[in-house]
């Protein structure tokens, strides 16, 4: 299940409040501070794997008519994704 966006600041929200509740982790700033600090980091990278997402659906699309249209498309994009997230050092 891959996230939405809109909820990217109640996840961050959400971790920050369990590490404080479990005892795990004393962060020295307020809660929404931390909270806002992490969703950003969070848009971030989800910023950067719509861009992948992107880049792979051309490459697809270019391969696609050099093959033929008898590819296993989801597999095939999978494939070309996880590639190009190893070459940028992109972790999925």
């Amino acid at each position: 299940m891959q996230l939405k966006f809109s909820q990217l600041e109640p996840l961050a929200r959400h971790i920050i409040k369990v590490l404080k509740e479990k005892k795990l982790a004393n962060f020295g700033q307020s809660d929404e501070n931390l909270a806002s600090q992490v969703a950003s980091i969070f848009k971030n990278n989800f910023e950067q794997e719509q861009k992948l997402n992107d880049e792979a659906q051309k490459l697809l699309d270019i391969n696609k008519k050099k093959i033929g249209q008898n590819i296993d498309e989801e597999k095939a994009f999978s494939m070309i994704k996880r590639q190009l997230a190893k070459e940028k050092n992109f972790v999925l």
